[in-house]
């Protein structure tokens, strides 16, 4: 497997999982507003990952750059197992360079 197709796997099961935690954080009976406006965040930045990786059009470019600032933004806001993901996916593509 190449680092690009390793790197393409692993951004896509982070931004999977970054998903489905921010949609399910939304059955908590208590929302505040600070909770919504951070599940909100976490599903935008879950599409933009897989607009990245899945749209064959690339709106998103692939660049590890990319991945690993989202990914550190990820692990702050929403989704640790998702945002570790994302930015292991972003040096798996540092070392390809």
């Amino acid at each position: 497997m190449r680092n690009e197709e390793l790197m393409r796997l692993l951004a896509g099961l982070g931004g999977v999982i970054t998903l489905i935690e921010a949609i399910l954080g939304f059955g908590d009976k208590r929302l505040e507003n600070v909770k919504v406006i951070t599940l909100i965040i976490g599903i935008i930045l879950a599409v933009i990952i897989l607009l990245s990786v899945i749209s064959p059009n690339k709106p998103i470019p692939m660049n590890w750059i990319v991945y690993v600032v989202l990914g550190v933004v990820m692990i702050i806001y929403i989704s640790t197992i998702g945002g570790i993901l994302v930015l292991i996916a972003g040096f798996v593509g540092y070392t390809e360079r």
